[in-house]
């Protein structure tokens, strides 16, 4: 089975590309804000519950399968039915006695949400999702700035001393909001298929 998993930072111990073995702790979003046709339905999990270091449960380990991840808010054993999809959390990695989930990618897309021009921000059009299929999870793909003379930003592009100033989004939103357009999409995060019984 195909899980799909919300990454929204990139990985940093490996770019999550097409074909590629990773091996990774996953989290369970019950609801990971996503279109409904991308979030997987009754899916039932077998769940037990994780103590802390003084014996009190604090989340539930799913299982189906190869498939492991912790799942936050319930503490209850047993046969569990769950709506969602996984999310990676980089934050698991530093707790080294959960168990990980290894699996092979096999689809890696990137989640572009649309956008309004609000009066100080941008807002985000509830529904309006666009996916983008691209080789790997690179951070680099999530850059939304515009290009030069066609050709993406270098990673390691600097500006010229002296002509870069430093403001907040909303500073930057006042002082371009009639250069903007109306709408626009902007990259969130990547969803990547993991075929967690691949070879």
């Amino acid at each position: 089975m195909l899980w799909p998993v919300l990454l929204d930072t990139a990985p940093r111990e490996t770019l999550w590309a097409l074909s590629e073995r990773v091996s990774t702790r996953l989290r369970w979003l019950d609801d990971p804000d996503l279109p409904d046709d991308l979030v997987l339905h009754r899916v039932v999990v077998r769940a037990s519950t994780l103590l802390d270091f003084d014996g009190h449960p604090w989340a539930q380990l799913v299982e189906a399968g190869d498939l492991r991840a912790i799942r936050g808010g319930d503490h209850r054993a047993g046969d569990v039915t769950l709506d969602g999809c996984l999310g990676f959390d980089a934050s698991l990695g530093v707790l080294g006695d959960l168990p990980v989930t290894v699996g092979v990618v096999r689809r890696v897309r990137v989640v572009h949400d649309l956008h309004d021009r609000g009066t100080s921000e941008w807002i985000r059009r509830p529904g309006a999702v666009r996916l983008t299929d691209v080789p790997d999870a690179c951070p680099t793909r999530l850059r939304d700035e515009p290009s030069f003379d066609g050709e993406p930003v270098p990673y390691d592009w600097e500006p010229e001393p002296g002509t870069m100033q430093f403001m907040s989004p909303e500073e930057y939103f006042q002082l371009a909001r009639d250069r903007l357009p109306a709408e626009q999409w902007q990259a969130r995060g990547f969803l990547v298929d993991l075929d967690v019984t691949g070879p």
